[in-house]
């Protein structure tokens, strides 16, 4: 393979980008139950079996796929992707839309998953972590970016004009994949599962550690706006405006974790679980006061950026021999932690109150904490670059 490894790392990263955009439709469900002419209940149904599909097929859809040319995978999936996005923009049924959209999730594990193996393939020695980073800034900036720009076109036009940029972006990057990917062979033979490691007493606890992570952070980060409007009273445009704010932090932060991993990566993953979870208490100390929120909001905006690379760090080093399936638990991890963070949080906001949130997320944060503690302090578990 002749081809230059930073063009290859900036095509993924837009591919990465394009294929993430369709979870940017959480901020149009409105239109979408309108669309489709049915309830809000079911149009969130619809947006979240995205999110639902990879924490399922995350977990063995890379592996098949990993013995395969990548180029072919990535314009297969891709190609997919382009079709769906085509259905849906045109169906008035929500069962056909909703058909398409799970199909395409089912192979999004594939996509990022090898995306971030050929990433370490293709990378110079010693910036491995530097070309993984960057395919996670490109899934942090699709919903980041994608999430106004959705719901903006969603709000000023229709749903399917919102969909119609979604298609765009996807295509986008199937035709820089058809015009400057080479072809690069796959694994000699797929991955067999590898049922010792995955029975391991590190992957079972490490596992356990990191689900932690991502649901006391989706607890706080997707009942912040309501925390905002009811508590803080920030409202309307100066909501969006903070948000989008957030987001750049939060995009700042998965390039500072990769950073942090390469140089001290057992501090930095233990450091964070404390330092986020006070973060949540001193939010929870300081609501009445706006200044302190905002600022505490911003500082979780940059260590939730930063989970992204140390999901995926700690599972690539419980699971060396098999980056695919790293990658596919990896965004198993992530997918299905936020969605039990979106379902404990509802229940506690209706349950306890928005406040409650903090406190909760706090307690998750501190259960990786200990877990992640013990793995690597006392087992001893080895990690990738240490």
């Amino acid at each position: 393979m002749n081809a230059n490894p930073k063009i290859l790392l900036y095509i993924l990263m837009i591919s990465a980008l394009g294929i993430n955009t369709p979870l940017s439709i959480v901020g149009i469900i409105s239109q979408i139950a309108e669309y489709f002419n049915t309830s809000i209940a079911i149009s969130g149904l619809y947006v979240s079996s995205f999110t639902f599909t990879i924490a399922i097929c995350g977990l063995f859809i890379p592996v098949l796929f990993s013995k395969y040319n990548r180029k072919r995978t990535f314009v297969s999936i891709l190609t997919v992707f382009a079709i769906s996005n085509i259905a849906i923009i045109f169906t008035k049924s929500i069962y056909i839309a909703s058909f398409f959209r799970i199909l395409s999730a089912i192979f999004y594990p594939a996509f990022i998953s090898i995306a971030l193996t050929v990433c370490e393939e293709i990378a110079p020695k010693g910036e491995e972590q530097d070309y993984i980073t960057k395919i996670l800034l490109g899934i942090s900036i699709g919903s980041i970016v994608g999430l106004p720009i959705t719901t903006g076109l969603g709000t000023i036009f229709n749903y399917q004009v919102a969909m119609s940029w979604i298609f765009a972006i996807n295509l986008l990057s199937l035709i820089l994949i058809i015009i400057f990917f080479p072809k690069i062979k796959g694994k000699a033979k797929s991955y067999e599962m590898p049922f010792s490691s995955l029975k391991s007493k590190e992957f079972l606890l490490a596992t356990i550690g990191i689900m932690m992570m991502p649901i006391g952070a989706s607890i706080v980060y997707n009942y912040q706006p309501y925390f905002l409007q009811v508590v803080s009273h920030v409202y309307t445009y100066k909501l969006s405006i903070f948000l989008f704010i957030y987001g750049l932090f939060s995009i700042f932060g998965t390039w500072l974790g990769g950073k942090l991993i390469a140089k001290r990566d057992k501090a930095t993953i233990l450091i964070f679980q404390l330092i986020c979870g006070g973060v949540f208490v001193l939010l929870y100390l300081f609501a009445n006061y706006l200044i302190p929120v905002l600022i505490l909001i911003l500082i979780f905006g940059i260590l939730d950026g930063m989970g992204y690379n140390l999901i995926q760090y700690i599972e690539s080093s419980v699971i060396p021999d098999s980056p695919e399936l790293a990658n596919g638990v990896f965004l198993s991890i992530l997918n299905g932690g936020i969605a039990l963070g979106i379902a404990i949080g509802g229940f506690l906001v209706d349950g306890f109150g928005i406040m409650s949130i903090f406190i909760f997320g706090a307690l998750f944060l501190l259960l990786a904490f200990i877990i992640l503690y013990y793995i690597i302090g006392i087992m001893k578990m080895p990690l990738k670059y240490s």
